[in-house]
């Protein structure tokens, strides 16, 4: 039966398929140390397929049950030596499961780019790394490699687009494809002549005695600077008036002989002219006379040259903490659905569960130990840590969590928390998430830790399901103040221990008596309170309760908004610290803003807007880079922390 065409939109395969960067970087490694063991050659390019390429490749092409998406995930080997080509394919089939091979087919009339594609399977532990949707959606658990030599490299991809993709650029001008054909098989004469080359060269080595350049040119891979031990110099040139001398048996070795002697080695050994001629007698020659000289010397570790970890200077530098939510508040139970009186015994148990739960959620599977009901624990596996401190007596509960980012190295994100009941019965909630790593001199331009803002699921939980008080009731509705309201406002507003900005939004009347926000076009109050409530108080008013505050307030009036003419409409920020920003309609109007839709490595897509969609955004990030940036509390000192803390 013909199966039918499956097409999915970019947004679904962007929302569902996740790859995290390390399944790239771990093919990307396993290739390159394989590679790197042998001598080759080569350099190694990857990429993670992007959602549109997906969409756009289930629209080119019937995706189903038969037949998936192999190409998730893509390597490329560039390869220097024509004859390397099918070496390096060994090596791969003998390194990951291979599912086919692909090549493209040479005809007599016809030159092209070559390439060689194999599919494999992706190793479990990679696998497991991406998201379980992807495996629903006609996409494989496979991965490509690519192998070309690097004359057609550079050409593949203008002969791809103009010629395999571009078809009517040579209809009708046959004598233009001809040309273009002669520069392919100029390109696959060069691969072939470099090799013949090297080979007519070591030929000619070999016939001067020149035995260490012999093996540099026939083997052509890359060789430490080690010199020929003269033991063995010795012994290659008196042997040489023998007809099957060493020096011959060498020459007539072949490069994927010697390749596969180096892979058989438990552990990566140095390439020079010393231990290739030390393998091959292992393997080939069996000659009693360098078996000798080789077991005096210690052919594989004297003189040894380092490898690149070995050599490596790891400068360890102190962990710098950055904050991407923080939060000192009250928790005041309002939002407690329950039959029981509200009590700060029950707030602090209900907040408490909140906090142990998430953490079990989280860490569980790591800590087989971790009990499910709320106790002290804690546990240490590697660079993942769990710290509780649990009173319920004294009504007191800290904790401590943390674990390494699996796509930045050197990158730990950590979580806390600090739960206690005041004297006067009041319960506090302090939470301070983020990351530490550290500092790098290179990058001298930083992303701001906004960038990063997202408060931990067991916060969202207590101020959803219980409630808080900061300076006023948080509210996750639209606000509008009356003038009986007012000094509660003002109340929150010269409050000291309130760390939630407020904003407040002054409009005038309209002719119906509703309030006129056209002012503030694609800025929707009721979408930017749901936004930010868990972090800032939103208020709108009518301009004339506008006036009464800001009077009320005792602040100076900007220059700008000296008649009350100028009050409305106007958006207002007070922060706690006593600063605070005044915006009106032309600074909607011409606000441009980049919102950051996608990234991936280095490479980020944004969204240019303007206009009152631009100004939602800047608002949004002005409170969320206030919030990572203010002085609310110290926490735990991370870089110290290594019992359960008091």
């Amino acid at each position: 039966m013909e199966q039918e065409k499956v097409i999915y939109t970019k947004e679904e395969l962007a929302r569902r398929v996740k790859v995290p960067a390390i399944v790239e970087q771990d093919l990307k490694r396993i290739i390159s140390d394989r590679l790197e063991q042998c001598g080759l050659y080569f350099r190694v390019f990857s990429r993670i397929k992007t959602a549109s390429s997906m969409a756009h490749k289930f629209e080119l092409k019937e995706y189903g049950e038969e037949r998936k998406l192999q190409d998730l995930v893509g390597v490329r080997v560039n390869l220097y030596f024509d004859d390397d080509v099918d070496i390096c394919r060994n090596i791969m089939e003998h390194t990951f499961e291979a599912i086919e091979w692909s090549t493209s087919e040479r005809s007599e009339e016809e030159f092209k780019p070559t390439k060689l594609n194999g599919v494999f399977r992706l190793p479990e532990y990679l696998k497991s790394e991406i998201s379980p949707d992807t495996w629903d959606m006609y996409i494989d658990d496979t991965f490509e490699i690519q192998i070309k030599t690097m004359f057609f490299e550079g050409w593949h991809e203008i002969e791809h687009d103009m010629r395999y993709k571009g078809e009517e650029l040579w209809r009708n001008y046959r004598g233009f494809s001809r040309y273009f054909n002669s520069i392919l098989a100029t390109l696959e004469l060069c691969d072939k002549s470099m090799v013949t080359l090297f080979e007519d060269l070591g030929h000619a080595l070999y016939k001067s005695g020149r035995w260490s350049d012999m093996i540099k040119s026939h083997f052509r891979l890359k060789l430490g600077e080690a010199s020929l031990y003269p033991e063995v110099e010795q012994l290659l040139n008196e042997d040489a008036v023998n007809n099957d001398n060493l020096a011959k048996r060498i020459y007539k070795t072949s490069k994927t002989t010697l390749v596969e002697q180096l892979l058989r080695r438990s552990r990566k050994i140095p390439i020079n002219v010393n231990t290739i001629i030390s393998l091959l007698n292992e393997s080939q020659f069996h000659d009693s006379r360098l078996s000798a000289i080789f077991k005096e010397k210690d052919v594989y570790n004297d003189g040894r040259e380092e490898s690149v970890a070995e050599s490596r200077h790891y400068e360890l530098k102190p962990l710098t903490r950055h904050a991407v939510f923080q939060m000192l508040t009250q928790i005041d139970g309002s939002r407690m659905k329950t039959d029981q009186p509200i009590t700060s015994e029950l707030i602090f148990e209900r907040a408490s569960e909140y906090i142990y739960r998430w953490i079990v959620q989280k860490y569980g599977d790591l800590f087989k130990d971790m009990p499910q009901e709320i106790s002290a624990y804690h546990a240490d596996v590697l660079a993942y840590h769990v710290t509780i401190k649990f009173d319920r007596r004294q009504r007191r509960m800290n904790m401590h969590v943390r674990h390494m980012d699996l796509e930045v190295g050197g990158r730990i994100w950590y979580s806390e928390a600090n739960l206690e009941t005041a004297k006067d019965g009041r319960v506090f909630l302090k939470v301070c998430n983020g990351y530490a790593e550290p500092e790098n001199e290179h990058h001298i331009i930083q992303e701001s830790n906004g960038m990063f803002f997202s408060y931990p699921g067991y916060y969202k939980s207590i101020v959803d399901s219980i409630g808080i008080f900061n300076g006023t009731e948080c509210a996750n509705r639209r606000r509008i103040l009356r003038e009986e309201q007012v000094p509660e406002l003002q109340r929150a507003l010269r409050d000291k221990q309130r760390v939630f900005p407020i904003v407040l939004i002054v409009s005038r009347e309209a002719e119906d008596g509703m309030m006129d926000e056209e002012w503030l076009g694609q800025f929707r109050v009721s979408d930017f309170t749901r936004t930010v409530w868990r972090y800032a108080h939103v208020f709108t008013c009518y301009e004339s309760v506008g006036v009464k505050i800001l009077e009320d307030l005792g602040r100076e009036l900007p220059s700008e908004m000296a008649s009350l003419e100028e009050t409305a409409p106007r958006l207002y920020i007070f922060y706690p610290d006593g600063d605070y920003d005044s915006y009106g309609p032309e600074d909607v109007i011409n606000c441009s803003f980049g919102r950051h839709l996608e990234a991936r490595g280095d490479a980020r897509t944004y969204d240019i807007v303007r206009g009152g969609q631009a100004f939602y955004h800047k608002i949004v990030t002005d409170l969320r880079d206030w919030n990572v940036s203010a002085d609310m509390w110290e926490g735990f000192k991370l870089e110290l922390l290594t019992e359960i803390p008091g």
